[in-house]
């Protein structure tokens, strides 16, 4: 693969150790990141694509220096300093990148079960640890239920004018009438979230931002949308990443990642019931976002096309699934707690 990229500005800001070249890798939506070999050392470059705001990627810079204080069983990405000393580098242009220690590892996938109960054990730890930390800087980025602040201008009308961008989007015309329905259903449905414990969350936990070695997770990656929320949407960020159209076994892997999360830092049974309510507002918040990237020029159409089709399917199994299969969740939940009260 050739890289259409100069990346001449961006290394020239660290002292490499010789010799030094650049190993692509998969990049996600908002970033662009490279494998830097310098010496008998790796590091990942990461250039911001989706903002040009120091202020967030120092607050990301903050959260993970407070985590590596604590005693993980697993990594996170550790800054390093460019020549001034800093840890976020600015190109001509405004362009931030930042340079991380490399977590060695591959991606785990949902298709391992051992992986599945591992992020669920993860992100449980993850929680644990993110309700210790405390950044001098504040949230940048809105909560998830305060979904209709977050996309006033991407309205119903705004909506509903993607739908008629091109054939293949007016062909999900029914998804995007059902996505409209449940964003109704949730503006009733968050006033459910009242009183739920807030804190600190890494915001986009998902198999795409962990590492794994052989069956274990051994690193988590990208925090640059940490915020503060009801620290049970970091769970509900995970099972919407499992509900996929193509998948037969949703349900088994599901059960298996809650059952990782809840045998290591167990939710309330409230948390566990509005489990629902925190998964759909995940879902509406990336319909809502990739159609504002589509509005604004930033993606071609059949990635709103792809991501409609899953945040819609996702709605709908929720809605068809989850009372009648997860309900024992809830009940494992109180014996849990019950029998805990019991013993003190």
């Amino acid at each position: 693969m050739t890289d259409t990229i100069d990346f001449t500005t961006y290394l020239d800001a660290y002292a490499f150790a010789e010799p030094c070249h650049i190993e692509s890798r998969e990049s996600g939506m908002n970033n662009t990141t490279r494998i830097i070999s310098s010496g008998n050392k790796k590091f990942v470059l990461r250039i911001y694509n989706n903002h040009k705001d120091m202020d967030i990627v120092r607050l990301e810079h903050e959260v993970l220096n407070d985590l590596n204080k604590q005693k993980l069983t697993f990594k996170v990405p550790i800054p390093v300093q460019n020549k001034q000393g800093e840890t976020i580098s600015v190109a001509t242009d405004g362009t931030l990148s930042s340079l991380f220690q490399f977590i060695d590892g591959d991606r785990p996938t949902v298709s391992n079960p051992a992986h599945v109960y591992a992020l669920g054990v993860t992100a449980a730890r993850l929680s644990s640890a993110m309700s210790g930390i405390n950044p001098k800087g504040l949230p940048l980025y809105s909560p998830y239920f305060m979904l209709e602040n977050t996309y006033a201008l991407m309205d119903e009308d705004a909506f509903f004018a993607m739908a008629e961008l091109s054939v293949d989007l007016k062909g999900r015309k029914s998804s995007f009438m059902a996505l409209h329905e449940e964003r109704l259903k949730l503006k009733e449905d968050c006033n459910q979230l009242v009183g739920l414990p807030e804190q600190w969350i890494h915001g986009d936990l998902v198999f795409n931002n962990t590492v794994c070695q052989g069956d274990e997770i051994v690193g988590v990656l990208d925090f640059e949308f940490t915020t503060v929320d009801v620290r049970a949407m970091e769970l509900a960020v995970i099972i919407v990443d499992i509900i996929k159209p193509d998948d037969l076994n949703i349900k088994e892997k599901v059960k298996l990642l809650l059952q990782g999360y809840q045998d290591t830092n167990p939710l309330t049974l409230h948390e566990i019931k509005i489990l629902p309510i925190l998964m759909k507002l995940r879902l509406l918040d990336v319909a809502l976002h990739f159609a504002i990237r589509l509005r604004d020029n930033l993606d071609d159409e059949e990635i709103l096309c792809g991501i409609i089709d899953q945040s819609a399917f996702g709605c709908r199994w929720i809605n068809e699934h989850w009372e009648d299969d997860f309900h024992e969740f809830s009940q494992s939940t109180r014996i849990r707690r019950e029998r805990k009260t019991a013993h003190y």
